[in-house]
């Protein structure tokens, strides 16, 4: 009975905590493996974009400085990708630990519900 109490008494201060912090999950329009597509689909063209960028290069009298230029550029567009994937990933965690808090929350109520009632009285025969 004790570890129930003091399970329950810290699943309502993560709960809490979650929601004081302000990880709702994010906005219902977000379609999370569209915008994964989008990335992986703007990093294939970056590096296309690289590759020819680097063929050009080598064409070139300075190049080194050339290729320097053109690592940094894709270093640029991939960090953002990252960075947006990062987010998407983050906004599944908490998508997820909400979900999990709700569950839990919910299987816990059931619980105290259950221990309220009364026990069944067994039918005596006449």
């Amino acid at each position: 009975m004790t570890s129930q109490f003091l399970t329950g008494l810290g699943l309502v201060f993560w709960q809490g905590l979650v929601l004081a912090q302000g990880l709702e999950p994010g906005p219902a329009g977000l379609d999370a493996v569209a915008e994964r597509q989008r990335i992986a689909q703007e990093r294939v063209e970056h590096e296309a974009d690289y590759l020819q960028a680097e063929r050009i290069c080598y064409g070139r009298f300075a190049v080194s400085d050339c290729l320097r230029t053109a690592r940094k550029d894709r270093r640029v567009a991939m960090d953002e990708l990252r960075r947006q994937e990062l987010v998407l990933n983050d906004m599944d965690r908490q998508t997820k630990a909400l979900e999990a808090l709700k569950r839990i929350d919910s299987n816990l109520e059931a619980q105290q519900k259950k221990q309220q009632e009364p026990p069944a009285q067994p039918e005596t025969p006449r």
